[in-house]
């Protein structure tokens, strides 16, 4: 894309706005290919997963049709297996200022929360993929959590919020 026109970030990567769309007119960038203004986390993110290119579209699809302008801030999400453990992350920790550990991680499975000014920012589940399901879904609605019921691993993190 050198010389295309289309602004490039530091790491090669299409510069989006938050709606999507490059700096040339009418054309938008998905999946990891861009990167994008999070205001969720304050930071421009460029996430590296097939989910990223699976949530993009919608945004592009209503900004193109003219809808209700779309703004594309979600919480970045991946899984992998390793060593015969599921392992799921959503989130971005960057500028978490706890963290809460679910569990014993010398274990089979648990979980750590990071959270920011007592909001869950980013979760790394381990064998606990309702934790991971349950913490995205708090992720995306700000709620603020009682670190003490949240450490508990036998609590569901739905029932760990302090609002």
């Amino acid at each position: 894309l050198a010389g295309s026109g289309i602004a490039l970030g530091a790491h090669g990567e299409i510069l989006a706005d938050d709606r999507l769309r490059t700096s040339l007119a009418d054309v938008y960038a998905v999946g990891d290919c861009a990167s994008f203004p999070s205001a969720r986390y304050g930071e421009r993110l460029l996430v590296h997963h097939w989910d990223n290119a699976l949530q993009g579209p919608r945004t592009v699809a209503a900004n193109i049709l003219g809808e209700t302008p779309a703004v594309y801030d979600p919480v970045p999400y991946f899984w992998s297996e390793q060593f015969g453990r599921f392992v799921q992350y959503a989130g971005h920790h960057a500028a978490a200022d706890r963290m809460v550990w679910r569990g014993d991680p010398a274990g089979p499975s648990w979980t750590v929360c990071w959270l920011r000014e007592e909001r869950l920012v980013a979760l790394l589940a381990v064998g606990r993929p309702r934790d991971l399901a349950q913490g995205r879904r708090l992720i995306e609605a700000g709620r603020h959590m009682d670190s003490e019921a949240l450490s508990e691993p036998a609590r569901p993190l739905k029932d760990a919020t302090a609002d």
